[in-house]
């Protein structure tokens, strides 16, 4: 296997076990978006256990005391008025009794029966009586011997006909209706249907149109004028009392039927439920404790490990989706970049460890009888550590969204906790970008911890906080900006030197400070040094022009020809009058010319330079043909017939795969042409630069970077402007400074000149 299959092989194991580690941390970190909040759920509030021992009922409260979270608890009271309510609402429930009305329809058939008999049949009227079971203190039975036949049969007929109605009508217990009516019941169902079939037949009346034996006169009195009439001998006050004789009441109250209703109806009624938001008053200091400020405390207290299985698997799915979109969009941000599993790592253990540091900061909390407030969550260390590791600040807002969803799990938070989080988090973000001097970051430090608290004390007056907790909010704020930083400061340059990543803190310590590699570059062959050099202003400038990774250009720009200093006198920019090339031939001055992006790279990897660098060294020519030699070799060939291997000719790296890499080997070739130039002016730098951006558009050099034509547009109009600062005209010195006599000034304003 070559060298190059072995490179291949190692990377993709390398990425695939990447990739295992990153599903391994991704687990993680769901399990403890998961964990945490119920762990911090079960714990017992000490703030609230310390309150409770404290003070007892009736005693006056020391301190405010405000609810440490959002929870729920049900109003017995109210519940239980409502299910009163509800119970009262229904009506007793009366219905027909088919066996009271068929005895009462028995006893006057055997009534009229007995009446009708011969007179010697119904002598014995206490027989009757007794066989009835019937006791007659009205006399019911004299008084209608008395009668004589044809006022016994007509009472007779009216007694039939009066019974059935009355049946019909319905005949109430006095009992039932008056111990009703003292219940506060005005109305009553009844259900009519005296019949075996199911119909809606329910029916609501007021109990004073209900039919009992003391109400017969007044209900039958319009009822009994038309016999009257008929009969002026008849007697009324007969006809009712043997209705009170023999009729039953055939209307019954059905207790059990009510109670089953009124069963019913409670049970529809839901438990009320008392919301007392996170941040909400519970007891006023100075005030009276009572019995429910107490009870509610201690719901408080409990109320925060009442997690339902619903709840579990909402917060399961929440978190999932946080976690994957976060991913997503991390992962289509640098999803090009050969780093991006080794980011997404380092982006997914730092949230790991926010969350192991978020735990703990709770646990000192509740030890501790600390009050939660939104400001003592460290959350902002992840995203800024995420956004100078990668010099991008989109990745640092992708994670401190990540962490913001699953603040808002922990039992003490609410949704508010996540729109502070977020803002605070850009805040910083915003304010702690890449500088130079030390004084900037504290100036950034300052204008930080100012934003950030002005955000945090509007955000929280709206959820209610008071006056009072503004100072310690702030003071938290402080605190959790400046360890944060703390933090960022001593782990980044660790995973620079770890990782070999090319942070703007690295990539500007290799653009300005002393490298052993560029000090020998700039003692063996002082032309490609100064190239070099001229080539990294060129690059970053226009990676600055396009909006690319300009120090990233500009690091590449200086180290890209190290490996001209084995071999320095073979290159034009390092030659007197003498050109090696004169006395070899074109094929080993191509080998010669083609080693030294070998050499870079082998001195480049002895350096330690990052892979961003690197590859940079080994793309800047690309597989283009090395003109020069090529045409000379083809001029010798074609004299003594033979023919040329253009691959013999060619660079043996690949075109540029990044922009940064493109833009070098672009600024290298404009670089060296513009030496070419006699009398240059800006017309002919625009042609060349043209003429050089077009070449390697038309050999494929620039296929792969990704620039699209407005991009290389940009791209050369910078490199104009960098020629033309570059080469400026000075202005010709008066006569009077040139051919005067030499003086202290005039010397040593040349000599700065």
């Amino acid at each position: 296997m070559s060298k190059r299959n072995q490179g291949l092989a190692k990377n993709t194991k390398s990425i695939e076990q990447q990739k295992w580690i990153a599903r391994i941390l991704t687990f993680l970190i769901v399990l403890c978006a998961m964990l945490i909040p119920l762990f911090i759920a079960q714990y017992p509030q000490s703030d609230i256990r310390s309150f409770l021992t404290r003070y007892q009922i009736g005693e006056l409260a020391n301190e405010d005391v405000f609810a440490t979270s959002t929870f729920q608890y049900e109003d017995e009271k109210r519940t239980a008025r409502l299910i009163q309510e509800a119970s009262d609402k229904v009506l007793p429930y009366f219905s027909y009794s088919l066996h009271a009305t068929s005895l009462s329809v028995s006893q006057i058939q055997r009534f009229i029966s007995f009446w009708k008999l011969d007179d010697n049949e119904r002598t014995n009227s206490l027989h009757f009586l007794m066989e009835s079971q019937l006791a007659d203190p009205a006399n019911v039975m004299g008084r209608f011997f008395e009668l004589d036949n044809e006022d016994l049969h007509f009472m007779l007929l009216v007694l039939e006909e009066t019974s059935e109605l009355v049946l019909q009508k319905g005949l109430f217990s006095e009992n039932d209706i008056q111990k009703n009516l003292s219940l506060g019941y005005e109305n009553y169902y009844l259900d009519n249907n005296i019949t075996m079939e199911k119909t809606n037949s329910l029916v609501r009346q007021p109990f004073t149109s209900a039919l009992t034996k003391d109400t017969l006169s007044h209900y039958l009195s319009f009822w009994i004028k038309g016999y009257q009439a008929d009969n002026p001998s008849f007697q009324p006050m007969l006809l009712f009392d043997t209705l009170q004789l023999l009729l039953l009441d055939n209307v019954v109250y059905n207790e059990a039927r009510t109670m089953q209703l009124r069963t019913l109806a409670a049970e529809n009624i839901k438990s009320q439920k008392i919301t007392i938001r996170r941040g909400q008053k519970i007891i006023s200091k100075d005030s009276v404790i009572t019995a429910e400020q107490v009870s509610l405390l201690k719901i408080m207290s409990e109320s925060s490990a009442r997690y339902t299985i619903l709840e579990l698997i909402g917060s399961f799915f929440f978190i999932c989706m946080a976690t994957g979109s976060g991913l997503f969009l991390f992962i289509q941000f640098i999803k090009d970049n050969k780093r991006l599993y080794q980011y997404l790592n380092l982006m997914l253990s730092s949230l790991l460890l926010t969350q192991v540091a978020v735990f703990f900061v709770f646990m000192i909390m509740l030890e501790h009888n600390i009050p939660f407030k939104d400001s003592f969550l460290p959350l902002l260390f992840a995203p800024i550590f995420v956004s100078h590791i990668t010099s991008k600040k989109r990745l640092g807002l992708i994670s401190g969204f990540m962490l913001s969803c699953y603040a808002m799990m922990i039992p003490q938070s609410t949704a508010m906790t996540f729109f502070f989080s977020m803002t605070a988090i850009g805040c910083c973000l915003y304010f702690f970008q890449y500088t130079i001097k030390r004084l900037e970051d504290l100036f950034n430090w300052f204008y930080a911890c100012v934003v950030s608290s002005f955000i945090a004390i509007s955000l929280n007056l709206v959820s209610g906080i008071s006056f009072g907790g503004v100072v310690p909010l702030i003071g938290a704020l402080i605190i959790n900006i400046t360890l944060s930083i703390v933090f960022v400061d001593a782990l980044v340059p660790l995973c620079e030197r770890l990782f070999n990543i090319p942070t703007s803190y690295r990539l500007t310590e290799l653009a300005f400070a002393d490298s052993p590699v560029l000090d020998r570059l700039s003692t063996v062959a002082q032309g490609t040094y100064n190239h070099s050099r001229y080539v990294s202003e060129l690059a970053y400038n226009a990676a600055r022009a396009i909006g690319a990774n300009a120090l990233l250009a500009r690091v590449g720009g200086i180290f890209h020809d190290i490996g001209k200093a084995d071999h320095p006198e073979y290159f034009v920019e390092n030659q007197g009058l003498e050109n090696k090339h004169d006395d070899i031939k074109p094929s080993l001055s191509a080998a010669i010319i083609k080693s030294h992006v070998k050499l870079g790279l082998e001195k480049g990897r002895e350096a330690g330079l990052p892979q961003e660098v690197l590859d940079i060294i080994a793309q800047h020519h690309g597989n283009d043909v090395i003109q020069f030699f090529y045409n000379e070799a083809k001029d010798q060939a074609l004299a003594a017939g033979r023919e040329v291997n253009i691959d013999d000719y060619c660079y043996n790296g690949e075109p540029p795969t990044t922009a940064e890499a493109a833009i070098v080997m672009l600024s290298d070739c404009v670089e060296a042409a513009s030496r070419t130039l006699k009398k240059p002016t800006p017309s002919k730098y625009e042609k060349l630069i043209h003429s050089v951006i077009m070449g390697k558009i038309e050999r494929d050099q620039l296929k792969d970077s990704n620039l699209s034509l407005t991009e290389l547009d940009s791209i050369g109009g910078s490199f104009l402007q960098t020629l033309i600062g570059r080469d400026h005209h000075r202005i010709e010195y008066p006569d009077e400074i040139q051919d005067g006599p030499p003086n202290k000034s005039t010397k040593t304003f040349r000599e700065n000149i």
